[in-house]
């Protein structure tokens, strides 16, 4: 899918807020945009018109009927509608994850830069459905998600979002904000850090069944090296804002999980610290030999 060549419409009430997100993605590049502030205006236009992806204000949503999204969703099955969701930094934490099991495919906080603008529209459309990907039995067989019973996997993947990468596209950047952690379903993750100008080491090639990105969610730090996608990848996303919200058991057993994977890496890192402490010793002794007694 060209991204420039998007049919996009934005749904918000707010004229100002409409014409300033109209202005931000014409500003990128993006023509094909159309402001509506009404519920029934977007309905007529998914009638008579192809649209791609739809900017939804939450509070315009609101005012209208809780079950839009899911009534969207159910209407285009065959092609599914991408939904970036716009909202204020309040919003509950179980409305967000509403939210997301209705059809949303992204979301994009007020107030909004240019790159969040960009970023939204790139997870949204990697953003792949469940239905589509028929890959739940793949993902039962991940290791990751072995203490989850089927009911808690089916209710996961509901609040969890599915994104695919190409071979070379990066997944984030080193010293970026960290807003989500993510597992890999299929393919290999590539994690770098820049050394020199222009050059980058690869410190870990990660396969099937692997996390990362979850020290940004434990401790909120910046991402300490770069994520790119080594060939074709699936990933399955987790929002750190769901993940703060601690209000349900599910929630809970996931943060257990990554404290345990934390200390897993930890443990052998540090055995790996020793191991270097242990030859570099070693050679030392061997480039100084006691001298021999007479």
């Amino acid at each position: 899918m060209e991204k420039k060549g998007l049919n996009i419409i934005i749904l918000n009430s707010d004229q100002r807020s409409q014409d300033f997100a109209k202005g931000s993605l014409n500003y990128l590049g993006y023509t094909k945009v159309i402001g509506v502030s009404k519920v029934n205006s977007l309905l007529n236009n998914l009638k008579s018109e192809k649209v791609d992806l739809l900017l939804a204000d939450y509070n315009t949503i609101m005012k209208y009927d809780e079950g839009l999204l899911e009534k969207l969703r159910q209407s285009h099955e065959e092609s599914p509608l991408r939904v970036i969701l716009m909202i204020d930094s309040d919003i509950n934490v179980r409305e967000l994850k509403r939210m997301y099991r209705e059809g949303v495919t992204s979301v994009l906080q007020y107030p909004f830069q240019m790159n969040d603008v960009e970023k939204a529209i790139n997870d949204a459309v990697r953003s792949v459905p469940i239905a589509i990907t028929k890959t739940v039995r793949k993902i039962r067989d991940l290791d990751f998600f072995s203490f989850l019973s089927d009911d808690e996997l089916m209710s996961m993947l509901k609040i969890c979002k599915c994104r695919k990468y190409k071979e070379g596209d990066i997944i984030f950047e080193e010293g970026e904000k960290p807003d989500r952690f993510y597992v890999i379903a299929d393919g290999i993750i590539a994690i770098t850090k820049g050394i020199e100008r222009k050059r980058e080491e690869v410190l870990a090639r990660l396969r099937r069944g692997s996390c990362f990105g979850e020290m940004g969610i434990l401790d909120g730090s910046p991402r300490s090296a770069r994520a790119k996608a080594y060939d074709d990848v699936f990933l399955l996303e987790f929002d750190r804002r769901i993940m703060e919200g601690y209000d349900d058991i599910l929630t809970l057993k996931l943060f257990k999980k990554l404290t345990q994977v934390f200390s897993r890496r930890l443990r052998g890192a540090n055995n790996k610290i020793k191991e270097l402490a242990i030859f570099a010793q070693n050679k030392k002794t061997d480039s100084h030999p006691e001298p021999k007694r007479l």
